[in-house]
């Protein structure tokens, strides 16, 4: 009689559904788990990469790349090639690729990885010549603010900049979100180290090292004009704290875009920066002009 009672009792469908449910319970447990685990091993293989890469211009303007998160895609970004060909002593093409890749979790956090490699061929020599990576987990807290830890490296040799990494958590919080018209400010603390090339001649020592931390503080918008241009532009401000103003470093940035398809336009691209005191004689501003293809998914 006992092992029959016990058999009606575990066939009763209250057991049933608390044994269904604790299982299934298990089992969303061990999967969130793995998924965490997972995205704590590629944070942590990105940030040894950015360890072991070597510097571009000193300030990235990440915000005209991140200020776009479409919740319907788990998957998202864009290219931005461009080649450059010159006839001189030997032929020099140029191929220059940014590369922005969003990976949306949930719909409360973003996975954001931005990369720029150059390459060159002088003859039938291949070089790499610029380029830099910047990774970012942002967490939206809510649907006007974030915040983000982010690491990136950067290298141009042309300017002399050999190495730098740099590293911080920062905040973004949206002003305005309009139809045709956004604007984003955003704020926080990092880390960063710089080596350097003395262009001195017979410099001794030959490499000059920086190690600070900085304040970041910068204004972004983005303006549709009209049905196929996109207008974004970025103001950058970063010092140390015991010289906000004395020693700061000052970045602007433009991007226009013709959008020629929903998936794919033409954009051109204006960058300044103005560091009021360089670690090493050489001029204080740098500008760079690009334009190029932009294919968005």
């Amino acid at each position: 009689m006992r092992p029959l009672l016990c058999l009606f009792i575990v066939l009763t469908p209250t057991f049933l559904d608390l044994t269904t449910k604790t299982y299934y319970e298990k089992l969303l447990s061990c999967s969130l788990k793995k998924h965490h685990i997972m995205i704590k091993k590629i944070l942590l293989s990105l940030l040894v990469l950015l360890a072991h890469l070597p510097i571009y211009s000193q300030m990235l303007f990440s915000e005209n790349l991140t200020l776009d998160i479409d919740s319907t895609k788990t998957i998202q970004g864009t290219l931005l090639p461009v080649l450059d060909f010159k006839t001189e002593k030997e032929n020099i093409l140029t191929l220059k690729n940014t590369a922005n890749l969003n990976l949306l979790i949930k719909h409360k956090r973003v996975i954001n990885l931005i990369n720029k490699l150059e390459f060159s061929t002088y003859g039938k020599k291949v070089t790499v010549s610029g380029g830099y990576v910047h990774v970012e987990y942002r967490y939206l807290l809510s649907r006007a603010f974030e915040v983000y830890p982010y690491a990136e490296s950067q290298w141009a040799e042309s300017r002399g900049m050999e190495y730098k990494i740099s590293t911080g958590l920062l905040s973004r919080y949206r002003i305005i979100n309009k139809e045709k018209y956004l604007m984003f400010a955003s704020a926080g603390m990092f880390y960063e180290f710089e080596k350097w090339e003395d262009p001195t001649p017979n410099a001794v020592p030959s490499h000059v090292y920086s190690r600070s931390i900085k304040s970041h503080l910068s204004v972004s918008f983005k303006q549709h004009l009209g049905e196929h241009w996109e207008l974004t532009t970025t103001a950058i401000h970063q010092a140390k704290p015991d010289s906000y103003f004395k020693e700061a470093r000052f970045g602007g940035a433009a991007d226009l875009k013709y959008n020629i398809t929903p998936n794919i336009g033409i954009n051109g691209a204006y960058r300044v920066i103005y560091d009021t005191a360089p670690i090493v004689p050489i001029r204080k501003t740098y500008t760079t002009v690009e334009a190029g293809l932009s294919v968005s998914f």
